[in-house]
């Protein structure tokens, strides 16, 4: 009660921190999609193969994805503010390599240093969340932090690469690093961990909560969904989306891009919506997590063959709803953090978030291997339409949990 008492009196610091870790989240999805808009840049420049280019695009994810593992302990111990802040020093760190580059592992090892330096700003940012907000408003701050970070998505495409143009590559790098610098100094000065002071952090041992989480049946059946919600998302956002729509619908380049807007506008308006729905009006996670992940199953399962037979004119519509059922997900980070609270928090957030990235960097692939004798998307989009299939019903089964 005296922690509510406080948020409830501190409400324009605690906007403020939200302001402060919003913003810097959306520098940080700047730099996990901007490696496509320089690609050519990037191959010209360091002289990289096609093979050595794709392996310092996913050096980030896969560096991201592993540092969710030690992650959620370290925050859970020693605090988001402090976390955040060291490695949002290594992020600026990565950038100066990346810029500085001349050649393949200068840039892999810049990559990776990214997406370390970059793993903890959502979940360091949602720990901190649960200490200054009310468990109702958790979902909806988690799904428009989420959404704002899209704004670096898009940063990412046509600003950057007009940026790419006319100050270079490199320079613009350097610019990215300076400006993740000041972030992480005004997360050190502005955010706290708790309205307390007095309130500290957790002094369990450091890997002690993992017991916890393999032991409890609801954490894999969220693993697996979150698994196959987001490797179904970035199979055709991230990487087949586009070739899938020029060679199986005869769309051009632009026509594809301009389908694949409607998801990420669905994404953006739907991540606070489906929070909100969460967290007031259903007052359930799993309500929403089941229709929602199911629309994404059925709209998922169009890209095996049904969707090249649907009138033209309904393909926008069919785009934006995948985007829109798509942003139900991050309602997965709310439900963790209530089967999991107080001090187990973060590391079993940052452990849902492993099986999230971790499953968009092997979807991808496994798809890749299919097609790799002949372009079969249909039985490509088969693997995580049948996998998400397989989630659903399982999460079927997983204990509902409600803001309190």
């Amino acid at each position: 009660m005296p922690l509510l008492t406080s948020n409830l009196c501190k409400p324009s610091r605690k906007w403020r921190i939200f302001a402060i870790l919003a913003s810097f989240y959306i520098v940080a999805y700047f730099y996990r999609v901007s490696a496509a808009v320089i690609a050519e840049d990037l191959q010209r420049d360091l002289g990289l193969s096609s093979e050595q280019l794709g392996n310092v695009s996913s050096a980030l994810f896969y560096a991201f994805a592993f540092t969710q593992l030690p992650l959620g302990p370290t925050l859970d111990r020693y605090g988001s503010r402090r976390v955040i802040f060291i490695l949002g020093l290594i992020t600026a760190l990565g950038a100066v390599l990346l810029a500085g580059a001349h050649g393949y592992f200068g840039a892999l090892i810049g990559r990776a240093l990214i997406g370390l330096g970059t793993a903890c700003v959502l979940m360091g940012s949602l720990k901190i969340y649960t200490a200054w907000f009310e468990p109702r408003q958790f979902a909806t701050l988690a799904g428009a932090q989420i959404a704002l970070g899209n704004i670096g998505n898009l940063l990412a495409t046509a600003p950057l690469a007009w940026a790419a143009a006319t100050f270079g590559w490199r320079s613009t790098f350097m610019a990215a690093a300076l400006l993740t610098t000041l972030f992480a100094l005004a997360v050190l000065m502005i955010v706290r961990d708790t309205p307390e002071p007095s309130i500290g952090n957790s002094r369990t041992p450091l890997f002690s909560g993992w017991g916890t989480l393999v032991r409890t049946p609801s954490f894999w059946l969220l693993g697996l969904l979150a698994f196959f919600w987001y490797g179904g998302y970035m199979a055709v956002q991230g990487l087949w989306g586009a070739p899938y729509l020029i060679r199986e619908l005869g769309q051009t380049p632009g026509e594809a891009a301009h389908l694949l807007f409607f998801t990420a506008v669905g994404f953006i308006l739907g991540c606070p919506l489906a929070g909100r729905l969460s967290d007031r009006l259903l007052a359930s996670r799993k309500k929403v997590l089941l229709a929602g992940q199911l629309g994404l199953l059925l709209l998922l399962g169009l890209f095996c063959g049904p969707l090249a037979r649907l009138p033209e004119a309904l393909l926008p519509c069919v785009f934006f709803l995948f985007g829109l059922c798509v942003s139900t997900g991050p309602i997965l980070y709310a439900q963790t953090k209530e089967l999991f609270p107080g001090p187990l928090a973060a590391t079993a957030m940052t452990s849902i978030n492993f099986f999230v990235v971790i499953g968009a960097a092997l979807t991808q692939q496994i798809m890749g291997y299919i097609m790799r004798d002949q372009d079969d998307f249909q039985r490509a989009f088969a693997f995580p339409t049948l996998g998400l299939t397989l989630a659903w019903l399982g999460y079927l089964f997983c204990r509902d949990t409600r803001p309190r």
